[in-house]
């Protein structure tokens, strides 16, 4: 009976852990305009539209990626898991793209608020937020397409 007891408490501690670490876990939110006709799109599908490669969405509109501060911990998520860039790589990017194409780079929004800000108010605007910023955005112009944990 001790070593089930042992077992048992072992099992609950793991538990613990686990369901700890999950609820600590962040989330970013990819987030478009309300008027975007997407409902959902894939991590694939973001990066192609966040690095303006097609430059459209499928109705036609221009797409318009609204970037964060080089040290929001949002957005080394969001560059890592959907960009697969460093910040470094995303600034030469948008260096050679404006060399090449005349096209500004992304305005960078100072935190989430400005970004569901300017997400909202762009048509075609594309951006990411954290989940809580997100839930407290009612009433903003915006829908989520993509959930990251990180």
């Amino acid at each position: 009976m001790p070593r089930l007891n042992m077992i048992l408490t072992a099992a609950v501690a793991t538990l613990l852990v686990v369901c700890t670490a999950a609820a600590s876990a962040a989330e970013v939110v990819v987030i478009v305009n309300e008027a975007n006709p997407a409902a959902s799109l894939t991590a694939k599908q973001v990066r192609a539209h966040f690095l303006k490669s097609p430059a459209t969405w499928a109705d036609g509109s221009r797409v318009r990626p609204v970037d964060r501060a080089a040290s929001d911990p949002d957005r080394a998520a969001f560059l890592s898991k959907v960009l697969d860039m460093s910040s470094a790589e995303l600034e030469r990017y948008w260096i050679s793209r404006q060399y090449s194409t005349a096209e500004e780079p992304p305005p960078k929004a100072r935190d989430d608020a400005e970004t569901i800000q300017l997400v909202g108010s762009l048509e075609g605007g594309i951006g990411f937020v954290s989940r809580k910023a997100l839930e407290g955005a009612g009433g903003a112009k915006i829908k989520a397409v993509l959930t990251l944990t990180y």
